[in-house]
C-alpha cells in the first residue's frame, strides 16, 4: 500500500513539472542583432509574447518578478559541439508598489540602473528588450573563425517561499522559459 502512495506522488510531481513550462505559451526570442565595431561585440534582441494576463495580474498584485536573459557568444566547430567563448546574464527585476501605484524596474548586468514608471505597457516594453549589450572585446575573436550569439529568457518569481527553493528544486517554477535562439553567423574581418 505504501508503494502505491509513493508511485502516485512521483507521477504527480513529474506531471506537475511538465505543466509549469507550458504556461509560457509561445514566448520566444527574436530580432537578434550582433554588431562588431572596432573595440567590442554588441548584441540586441527582443522577447516576443512574454507577458500574458496571469503574469500581469501577479505583477499588479505586488509579486516581484525576475526576467533573466542568458547571452552566449559561441564559436562554430565542425564535427564537435560549438565552443562557448563568453557568457553574460542580464537580469530585470520588476516590482509594483501598491501604495504609490508605480512600477520599478532594476536592470543588472551590462549597467546597473533603476527606472520608475506608471504604466504596465511601458514595463513590458522595457523588459522585453535587451539593447546594445556589450558581450566582450573584439580581441576575443579569432580571424577566419565563425561565431554566433545564442540568447534565452526566463521569468520567475524573485522570491519563492523558503521551502520551495530548497526542497522542490527539481520542479521548474518559471512563468517563461524560452528555447535558445541563435543569431546569424559572423566572422572577424582580417586586418590588411
Amino acid at each position: 500500500m505504501k508503494r502505491i502512495h509513493i508511485v502516485i506522488l512521483i507521477i504527480y510531481i513529474i506531471s506537475f513539472s511538465y505543466i509549469t513550462p507550458a504556461l509560457a505559451g509561445d514566448a520566444r526570442i527574436s530580432d537578434i542583432n550582433v554588431v562588431l565595431n572596432k573595440d567590442s561585440i554588441i548584441a540586441s534582441a527582443r522577447l516576443v509574447n512574454g507577458f500574458d494576463k496571469k503574469i500581469e495580474e501577479e505583477i499588479n498584485s505586488g509579486i516581484e518578478k525576475d526576467i533573466v536573459y542568458e547571452i552566449v557568444l559561441k564559436r562554430k566547430r565542425s564535427g564537435w559541439y560549438d565552443k562557448d567563448v563568453i557568457s553574460k546574464e542580464i537580469k530585470y527585476t520588476v516590482k509594483y508598489d501598491l501604495l504609490k501605484k508605480q512600477y520599478s524596474v532594476k536592470m543588472q548586468g551590462n549597467v546597473n540602473k533603476e527606472k520608475i514608471v506608471q504604466n504596465y505597457d511601458e514595463i513590458k516594453t522595457i523588459v522585453s528588450m535587451i539593447e546594445n549589450i556589450i558581450l566582450a572585446q573584439s580581441k576575443v575573436l579569432e580571424s577566419d573563425e565563425e561565431y554566433y550569439v545564442s540568447i534565452k529568457a526566463e521569468m520567475k518569481d524573485a522570491r519563492l517561499f523558503f521551502f520551495l527553493d530548497y526542497f522542490l528544486f527539481f520542479i521548474p517554477f518559471s512563468d517563461i522559459d524560452t528555447s535558445w535562439a541563435d543569431s546569424a553567423a559572423f566572422k572577424l574581418e582580417k586586418k590588411p
